[in-house]
């Protein structure tokens, strides 16, 4: 009886073993002939004569000329290059705080909020404009925080919001 106790187990270990002895043979004979097949395979590639140069030469050429009735001129002229005017300027740099008040950003058209501001002059707003200001009512950074405006671009936007502050 003893000896059918452990039958099916040692069956199934032994078998287990047999399988992964056979996957290895597999395997490692499988790897040794790679050699043998590279050798063949490159042997074949060389076999026609043709050097690696000549086999990896470009297939074609690609030229480029102008023709000669054509005129290339270095002019291009983009939206960006074109100068913005006030409104332009206040839509796409100043109205994300002039329009809800953050940071203590006086609205636009709030003659209330803009008196003591417009009393002190408009060259006084276009250095703070362009060059940004911090005090006890608020912070704004230099051109609005976008730096790729213009001097002229910036006293324009202030023209327009100091126009706006006086028409209501």
């Amino acid at each position: 009886m003893a000896k059918k106790k452990y039958l099916v187990p040692t069956a199934v270990i032994s078998s287990f073993f047999m399988g992964v002895s056979l996957f290895a043979y597999l395997l490692i004979s499988h790897h040794m002939s790679m050699p043998d097949q590279v050798t063949h395979n490159r042997a074949a590639l060389l076999s026609n004569g043709l050097s690696v140069l000549e086999r990896i030469k470009p297939v074609g050429k690609v030229f480029m000329e102008l023709p000669a009735e054509v005129v290339v001129t270095n002019v291009s002229i983009s939206a960006s290059t074109l100068p913005l005017d006030g409104a332009q300027v206040f839509n796409q740099s100043c109205a994300a705080c002039h329009s809800s008040g953050i940071a203590g950003a006086p609205k636009l058209g709030d003659q209330v909020q803009w008196k003591t501001r417009l009393t002190k002059g408009t060259e006084v707003l276009y250095v703070n404009a362009l060059n940004g200001i911090s005090g006890s009512t608020g912070v704004m950074p230099a051109k609005g925080g976008n730096a790729s405006l213009s001097d002229a671009e910036v006293k324009a936007a202030v023209d327009y919001i100091v126009d706006e502050a006086k028409t209501n």
